[in-house]
C-alpha cells in the first residue's frame, strides 16, 4: 500500500515541477507551486525511504 502512495506523490511531484516550468514560460509567478512541487517531492521521498525500510525488515 506504501508504495502506491509513493508512486502517486512521485506523479505530483513530477507534475508540480512541470508546472512551474510552464509558469516561468508564461511569466506568472511560481511562489505558490513551487511549495506544492517542494511539499510533494518531501511526502515521495518519505514514502519511498519508509518503503525501503520495511521491505528490509
Amino acid at each position: 500500500m506504501v508504495w502506491i502512495l509513493a508512486v502517486v506523490f512521485s506523479v505530483a511531484a513530477v507534475g508540480s515541477v512541470v508546472l512551474v516550468a510552464v509558469d516561468l514560460a508564461v511569466g506568472r509567478p511560481a511562489s505558490g507551486d513551487v511549495f506544492i512541487a517542494f511539499l510533494n517531492t518531501m511526502a515521495a521521498v518519505m514514502l519511498w525511504r519508509w518503503r525501503s525500510e520495511n521491505e528490509r525488515t
